[in-house]
């Protein structure tokens, strides 16, 4: 008998049976389940419209060890969508006064080395042009054992995030995580409170995020998480996410489809950031990547103009877009990596993207 049959009875043919929130649009809950089963895919899906979501659907199974199937509100990690999150924490602090995207470093970690700390903004960590080099990655690749460890955010900024320029700041694009170790550290000095706690303040409470939070990956034992997996075929194979304590702010973002709906909603159609940093957070400044801060805004042959955030954590996948001229939203959430292309042709055909940008 095959493994996922001995998982959870008729787990298959749940590969075919959505949780609909609303009827939605004709024709979409079939494409949602042709397109569940042909990706194998084990995640939640949602399609909506401004704050409301038409249509949610939940496939597969969120902890096959105890043979429970995925519900619409499990929760998973998002991957880097946390970055795009970290963003609107700045923007919210900037709109208090507390920060300012275009001072120098240094102004906020008077510690940090002067002669780079007085080039480096928030703005190039935020759109990853600081020229930094990847301090963190090039010694997790010596030793892998660093996703896991703890050490106060003061401590790793110095080991990994001091290193000397290998550009100059804002003239080039560089997909760098160590930029996140400096943000988290800035924020916790102007703020005096975790990561968490001001997610928790600025954005999760006022937006009515109930089912989102913080954590160092799986070891922040998050209740309803839907379990990252390799496979689930021929064999069940697990993939622990984790995550070091001073990288929170660039993947330690957890939520729901429907709170990831909330996100979007109430960022880019709603009052919880200023006119001037909701611009901010949509100014793409490296066109090279269509990156804005956080994030990336991508214009498309339909003539839509949509912020896509997608991740990436371990097993955990997401797709997070948003039309922005009319709200129309997918969220996928999944466990077990599904096939990328498979995954942005149904977002695609979802939205009415019309097969690529201009």
């Amino acid at each position: 008998m095959s493994p996922l049959k001995r998982i959870w009875p008729g787990l298959l043919a749940s590969l075919c049976c959505a949780i609909p929130a609303h009827a939605g649009e004709p024709g979409t809950q079939e494409q949602v389940r042709k397109f569940a089963a042909d990706a194998h895919f084990n995640g939640v899906v949602l399609s909506g419209k401004g704050s409301r979501a038409e249509y949610v659907a939940a496939f597969g199974v969120m902890d096959a060890d105890a043979k429970k199937p995925l519900q619409r509100n499990s929760r998973f990690f998002v991957g880097s969508v946390s970055k795009w999150l970290t963003s609107i924490v700045v923007l919210r602090l900037v709109d208090e006064g507390k920060l300012a995207l275009d001072e120098p470093i240094l102004t906020y970690l008077p510690e940090y080395r002067a002669d780079t700390g007085n080039q480096i903004t928030l703005r190039h960590l935020l759109s990853h042009g600081s020229g930094l080099p990847n301090g963190l990655m090039d010694a997790a690749k010596k030793d892998p054992s660093i996703e896991r460890e703890t050490r106060p955010t003061t401590e790793a900024m110095t080991r990994y995030a001091s290193g000397d320029l290998v550009f100059t700041p804002g003239t080039r694009f560089d997909y760098n995580i160590t930029n996140w170790i400096l943000v988290q550290a800035i924020l916790e000095r102007v703020s005096g409170q975790s990561y968490a706690q001001l997610a928790q303040r600025l954005v999760f409470k006022p937006l009515r995020m109930a089912d989102s939070g913080i954590a160092a990956g799986e070891a922040g034992n998050v209740p309803n998480l839907a379990l990252g997996y390799r496979s689930l075929e021929p064999k069940v194979e697990r993939r622990v996410y984790t995550l070091p304590n001073y990288l929170v702010t660039g993947g330690g973002f957890y939520s729901t489809a429907e709170d990831m709906l909330r996100l979007n909603h109430g960022v880019l159609s709603g009052k919880l950031l200023s006119p001037s940093s909701k611009k901010a957070l949509l100014t793409i400044e490296r066109p090279e990547s269509n990156y804005a801060l956080g994030g990336r805004v991508r214009t498309f042959k339909a003539a839509k103009t949509v912020a896509t955030n997608d991740g990436t954590s371990g097993a955990y996948r997401t797709v997070a877009w948003r039309v922005l001229d009319d709200g129309r939203t997918v969220i996928l959430l999944s466990s077990m990596r599904p096939d990328d292309e498979k995954l942005f042709a149904f977002t695609d055909s979802i939205l009415g993207l019309q097969g690529g940008e201009n």
